[in-house]
């Protein structure tokens, strides 16, 4: 029998209620519990790009969006001919949008397969499927021989990961040598109190299906232990303000207060709060990285 909602949001409190390593040892049933509860009305609310960009005055939510993504394919250098992996590819807008503008084939990896299905069929939708495939699979045992691709890329995904560390060494290893790890990704700032971890940043991690959140230096660190040069953590011109877009999620959660069809609203809501709350007090950051894997690119 199909569980409710409301059974369906306990379970994923459940789950999302233990510690940093209880979170780690379910994290795929964390994580897909989560994305089966708040898909649909990401995609209602957010659209098809499940990931945060800095507004700017006169864009649009959507062009804040396309921006961020059209910034990464520029700053890859991405192009036809270039076999490109998206790391947590959710329902495909970033992974689509980047295939569609750059001409490269971008492979889609995430560990939920409803949004795996979801993506495969906007690729059909738009025309795409010869440029982009979507596979379920876990980022920490990529399916994937080494080597496979030129450039891999996450938007806010790896947090979602149990082991992080482990998730970079396995980009460094599907990555052909030169090949360019590159994203964006949810942090903790580095050296908060034990009170500003548990006030601030637990409650993300519990509304976000986040086993842990990592920090700018322990980012770093993770990339150096992979094998990675030339890395870069926290480009301000890339990372851009994103004060505006936690004022534009407050509006929204202000609108989801209105409605009380649904508690899973009312639960995304309260997450929404968490996350502004976090950000505003510099707790909690949206970093850039990039990344090369040693050696010479072949033809």
């Amino acid at each position: 029998m199909t569980e409710t909602t409301e059974v369906a949001l306990e379970r994923y409190r459940q789950l999302a209620a233990g510690n940093d390593s209880a979170r780690s040892g379910h994290y795929r049933d964390l994580v897909t519990s989560y994305y089966d509860l708040v898909t649909d009305l990401y995609l209602e609310g957010w659209g098809p790009s499940h990931h945060f960009a800095p507004l700017k005055p006169g864009d649009s939510h959507v062009d804040a969006l396309a921006a961020r993504q059209e910034f990464l394919a520029g700053r890859a250098g991405l192009c036809p001919g270039m076999k490109v992996l998206d790391v947590g590819s959710g329902v495909g807008g970033p992974a689509l949008n980047i295939a569609g503008i750059s001409g490269a084939h971008v492979t889609g990896l995430d560990l939920t397969p409803v949004r795996v299905d979801h993506a495969r069929r906007r690729a059909r939708d738009l025309g795409l499927q010869e440029r982009t495939t979507f596979v379920d699979g876990d980022a920490m045992d990529m399916p994937f021989e080494d080597a496979s691709f030129d450039v891999v890329y996450a938007f806010e995904a790896i947090c979602h990961t149990a082991d992080k560390g482990r998730t970079h060494a396995e980009i460094a290893r599907v990555l052909k040598p030169g090949g360019l790890s590159i994203g964006y990704e949810w942090l903790a700032a580095d050296g908060l109190p034990t009170a500003a971890l548990d006030h601030l940043i637990e409650p993300i991690c519990r509304y976000y299906a986040l086993p842990h959140l990592a920090t700018p230096g322990r980012l770093t660190r993770q990339l150096q232990h992979a094998g990675f040069t030339d890395i870069v953590v926290g480009d301000a011109e890339a990372t851009g303000d994103l004060a505006a877009t936690w004022d534009y999620l407050d509006e929204l959660a202000d609108l989801g207060e209105q409605f009380d069809d649904s508690p899973v609203r009312k639960f995304m809501v309260e997450g929404a709060r968490a996350l502004t709350r976090a950000a505003r007090e510099g707790a909690f950051l949206i970093d850039f990285w990039e990344a090369r894997k040693p050696g010479t690119p072949s033809e």
